[in-house]
């Protein structure tokens, strides 16, 4: 009786809430995002969304994707682990501890200081930010007051997937010996100039591809081959955004440094700065714009001239690979949204050029809300450009999709 009493004198701390989301997408793709030319393709999709507050300072987050889309090794389920930390709030510290995304930049898509989380370029999802990967980490935020806000991180590597993977297993592969990343960053907001100072030291998410040379006397050997790997980097960047009226101006730029210097002899990844200034402003009926030019100087130019046959053929299939052929590349982006009826009906279209090549990419998109819970989407990926350009190489790649998501 008395241990019954004092039992229920008790106040157990209530259970915590757990809030869950999700997303059933099924599709239907006109090509397969590998360079395989495999026609057409059926995608399905479960993406989850859950996260709980287990004490006022204490919360959990998870967010993944479970999709099956048919590539070079049939309907092979795969999954995209987004986020899934623990993180902890104190009155200035913000702390997270395990598999999480970093995105950095202010740009419009294109983000020279943006090198620390991976993508999944191959997978079924039709928005850019769904395809980041996630990694095991752990960051710190210390918030400055007025000052500012600082942060730290640390965390695995994880590789992104491109759609050139699969076509080039025969390739030897490029060891790294180097598996953790670090990245620092300074950001100031809530001026009327928003800006960030960065640092990351890591490895490139996308692969690259690189000379092999066989061994001489002389220390430089005859090239034999190409490999392919991730290179160690470098980056220092700064980023700033601004208004003025209805105008919206935004800015970031990067010096990316290949910690290697065997990478520039043997045309890999070549050490560079990377740039990019843009504006954008509202239409009437609830349209806007956006146009951005971004340059690209590298440290030396890729070299073609006064080689043999074998070694031109192997340097220009590495120009198309690291994207890397001129000395100084630029080009232009073009963003045009808008929302109709009532914001039932939604589109984009984006499209980036290369100036010096004269190729580039258009990407359309449309969405339509049926219902609260209902979502038709189509869209499409237009690569366009000659055989020996960075979007001309991804020509097979074109594709069209329809689909539909249930919301829950």
């Amino acid at each position: 009786m008395l241990c019954a009493a004092a039992c229920a004198a008790q106040q157990l701390p209530p259970a915590p809430e757990v809030r869950v989301s999700g997303a059933l997408a099924l599709g239907a793709w006109s090509g397969n995002r590998v360079l395989d030319e495999r026609k057409p393709v059926l995608a399905r999709s479960l993406a989850l969304a859950a996260s709980a507050d287990l004490s006022e300072q204490l919360q959990v987050k998870f967010d993944g994707t479970l999709y099956q889309f048919a590539q070079q090794r049939g309907d092979a389920t795969r999954g995209a682990l987004r986020e899934a930390f623990v993180q902890w709030d104190g009155a200035s510290t913000r702390v997270r501890l395990g598999p999480q995304i970093v995105a950095w930049g202010r740009a419009d898509r294109l983000n020279p200081t943006d090198n620390v989380s991976a993508r999944d370029y191959t997978s079924p999802f039709a928005v850019d930010e769904t395809q980041r990967i996630g990694a095991p980490a752990l960051s710190a935020v210390q918030e400055l007051g007025e000052a500012g806000r600082l942060m730290l991180l640390a965390k695995r590597f994880f590789p992104s997937r491109g759609p050139s993977d699969n076509n080039e297993t025969a390739l030897a592969v490029r060891e790294h010996d180097q598996h953790t990343e670090y990245a620092l960053k300074f950001d100031r907001t809530g001026a009327a100039l928003d800006w960030s100072l960065s640092y990351f030291r890591g490895i490139e998410k996308l692969r690259s591809l690189q000379l092999i040379r066989a061994p001489n006397g002389a220390g430089i050997g005859t090239v034999i081959g190409a490999n392919r790997g991730h290179a160690p980097l470098e980056v220092f960047g700064a980023d700033a955004a601004t208004t003025t009226g209805s105008w919206g101006w935004r800015g970031e730029l990067a010096r990316l440094r290949f910690r290697d210097s065997r990478f520039e002899r043997d045309d890999g990844r070549l050490s560079h700065w990377y740039g990019i200034v843009g504006v954008d402003t509202s239409l009437p009926h609830d349209a806007s714009i956006g146009v951005q030019y971004f340059v690209r100087r590298f440290a030396q130019a890729p070299l073609l001239e006064g080689l043999a046959p074998a070694e031109q053929g192997l340097r220009r299939r590495l120009r198309i690979a690291n994207n890397q052929f001129h000395r100084l590349q630029d080009g232009v982006t073009v963003r045009l949204a808008q929302r109709l009826w009532n914001d039932r009906i939604d589109y984009e279209v984006v499209g980036v050029a290369n100036l010096r090549e004269h190729d580039h990419a258009i990407r359309p998109r449309v969405n339509l809300r049926y219902a609260d819970h209902i979502r038709l989407s189509a869209g499409a990926d237009v690569y366009r450009g000659r055989e020996e350009s960075f979007f001309g190489s991804l020509r097979e790649n074109t594709a069209g999709f329809v689909e539909v998501v249930f919301i829950f």
